[in-house]
């Protein structure tokens, strides 16, 4: 072990002399060339660099959505240096390849478009009753109502069984014999109780070529979000068209002195009114003696 050590040293120390030796001719001629011998690797130096070429590949994405486009640049790609040779005798370089590469990358991204929404319709128990509408102003016991087109007409109601709120109330008034319908107001705020009140003079003046009719009309109070005709549903406030009333136009005054006469009224009694009449006391005193007689006889009347 220790003659190989001894031998490998001497072989470095005759190594690290032979570049003296052979730049001075002092090498042994009957020894091989020293080139022959040694063999030195090819450094790569790290500044070394690879020759200047640049390839540049431009891809255009095609868009994967609406308004979606997208613009990217592939990276460089630089071709490597050819091996750099060295002289073996002093390890210098015997020639250089310098390169650079360079490379840009750029893109954009634009997307535009509204989200959308659904909104989830929540179902109750199918035994529940629909939401209903229960007339306060006026009472369901107060009768038929008469409004006079002009003046100013209240209603107030209170909601039962709604467990689904309304987002706003709509309120209308319907005519049949006129096929027609008004709106007197849209997305009123759900409370309770509610009431609205209706100008109908107001509403005269505003729409002269339809004016309001002698008639009877129905109140009808809805879901903003439903329709008049939409079928009761548990839970969610049912179309109420349950109150009826009717709207009339005054007359002027008129005075008796004027000459008025009323049509289907009399001063005097016709001659079948006198007779029909005299007929019914006949019958009455008739009855009043046979009733008597039958009783008590002929002395009852003694």
């Amino acid at each position: 072990m220790r003659t190989s050590l001894s031998v490998g040293q001497l072989a470095v120390a005759f190594l690290s002399l032979s570049p003296i030796a052979s730049a001075s001719g002092l090498w042994p001629r009957f020894l091989p060339e020293i080139d022959s011998l040694v063999v030195r690797a090819d450094p790569e130096p790290a500044s070394s660099e690879a020759p200047a070429q640049t390839t540049t590949a431009k891809a255009t994405a095609k868009p994967t959505n609406d308004n979606q486009d997208a613009t990217t640049t592939a990276p460089p790609t630089t071709k490597k240096g050819q091996p750099i040779s060295t002289d073996y005798n002093t390890g210098l370089l015997t020639g250089s390849d310098s390169g650079s590469g360079s490379g840009t990358a750029t893109g954009t991204k634009t997307k535009t478009g509204t989200k959308a929404t659904t909104t989830k319709h929540k179902t109750f128990n199918p035994q529940d009753q629909p939401g209903s509408v229960v007339m306060v102003t006026p009472g369901p016991f107060a009768g038929s109502q008469l409004y006079k087109i002009g003046d100013y007409i209240t209603w107030g109601w209170n909601y039962t069984n709604v467990q689904g709120t309304p987002t706003a109330i709509d309120v209308l008034v319907s005519c049949r014999d006129a096929s027609a319908t008004w709106t007197l107001t849209q997305n009123m705020t759900y409370a309770t109780p509610g009431s609205f009140t209706w100008d109908t003079q107001a509403y005269q003046t505003q729409n002269v070529e339809n004016p309001l009719l002698v008639d009877t009309y129905t109140l009808i109070i809805h879901d903003s979000d439903s329709a008049v005709t939409a079928a009761p549903e548990a839970g969610y406030l049912a179309p109420f068209s349950g109150f009826q009333f009717v709207m009339y136009t005054p007359q002027p005054y008129t005075p008796l002195g004027s000459g008025w006469v009323c049509a289907t009224c009399s001063g005097g009694v016709s001659d079948i009114d006198k007779r029909a009449f005299g007929a019914v006391v006949a019958m009455s005193v008739v009855t009043v003696f046979s009733f008597t007689w039958f009783v008590t006889g002929f002395g009852g009347f003694i």
